[in-house]
């Protein structure tokens, strides 16, 4: 035990006050413990299950919003079905009335031809008819000047 004191009195080192200091640190610590520690680490758990709690609320909006997706999508896929089977029916329908007007148009067209080379012919016949004694009169007079003859 000399030797401790011989070493301790050679160090500087007081028992007293080494045994003071650790008593101390000991309340200091139990005092931080109680007071700062366990108080932050209360906190801290707290928060941590906030964010347990926040991240399962956030799968499920996702799962939700990936479920919503796919009907949505599925309803989509319908209603483009749908467009595009309403749109072939318009599209055949207009084909349709397009070549009904265009066969309406031909029989039109058609006779209307018809009724021009009638009124052709008609009119033909009539500037024949109309010219048939100036042609005579004139193939006369040609003949007679042809042959010197006076009419």
């Amino acid at each position: 035990m000399d030797i401790l004191k011989d070493l301790a009195k050679a160090l500087g080192v007081n028992p007293v006050i080494v045994l003071i200091q650790m008593t101390g640190f000991w309340v200091l610590y139990f005092a931080l413990r109680s007071l700062l520690w366990k108080p932050v680490g209360d906190v801290i758990d707290g928060r941590a299950g906030d964010w347990r709690k926040s991240e399962g609320e956030i799968e499920a909006s996702k799962a939700s919003r990936e479920k919503l997706e796919a009907e949505y999508t599925g309803k989509i896929a319908v209603v483009e079905r749908q467009a595009y089977d309403r749109l072939t029916a318009l599209v055949k329908e207009g084909v349709a009335v397009r070549s009904e007007q265009l066969v309406k148009l031909q029989e039109d067209a058609t006779r209307s031809v018809t009724e021009a080379q009638a009124s052709i012919r008609a009119e033909r016949d009539r500037a024949l008819r109309e010219a048939g004694p100036q042609v005579d009169a004139l193939a006369k007079e040609a003949a007679a000047r042809a042959l010197g003859v006076k009419l």
